[in-house]
C-alpha cells in the first residue's frame, strides 16, 4: 500500500474511533427533576403604588386587596389596603367563582403595562377571608 493510503486509512480510523467514543461521553447518565432558583421572591412589589411606579412589563406580582368594581365583562378594579386601584382583568376561561365583591383575596397576576395604560391579568386568586 501507499504512504497516501496508509495515511488515508489512519486518518479514517481516527474519525470512527471518534464517532464512536462521542456518543457515549455525551449521553445523560440520569435524569433528575427540574427545579427552578431557590431563595427568590416574585417580586418586592407589595402595593399597587409600587406596581404602578416601578413595575415591568410582564413583571409578575402578589397582591392582596379586594374587587370592588366590575368595569366590563373581564375588568375589575382592585383596591389594595391602602385604597389604590389598578385595573385587573380576568380571562372569562378560567373559574373566578371564588371571587366575591369586597372580599379579602391575595392575586398573582402578570403586569400588562404600555405608554398610556396597565393593567394586571389575573393568573391565580385566593380568598384571605
Amino acid at each position: 500500500m501507499s504512504k497516501k493510503m496508509n495515511t488515508l486509512l489512519a486518518s479514517l480510523a481516527a474519525v470512527a474511533a471518534m464517532a464512536v467514543a462521542l456518543p457515549a461521553a455525551a449521553a445523560p447518565t440520569g435524569f433528575a427533576p427540574i427545579q427552578g432558583p431557590q431563595g427568590f421572591e416574585l417580586s418586592g412589589l407589595d402595593s399597587i403604588a409600587a406596581v404602578k411606579a416601578d413595575g415591568r412589563d410582564e413583571q409578575v406580582v402578589v397582591l392582596k386587596g379586594r374587587f370592588t368594581k366590575q368595569l366590563t365583562k373581564e375588568k375589575f378594579e382592585f383596591t389594595d389596603a391602602k385604597g389604590d386601584t389598578i385595573v385587573c382583568e380576568l380571562d372569562d376561561d378560567r373559574d373566578w367563582s371564588m371571587i366575591r365583591k369586597d372580599a379579602l383575596v391575595e392575586i398573582r397576576a402578570e403586569i400588562d403595562k404600555d405608554f398610556m395604560h396597565m393593567k394586571l391579568e389575573v393568573e391565580s386568586a385566593r380568598p384571605l377571608e
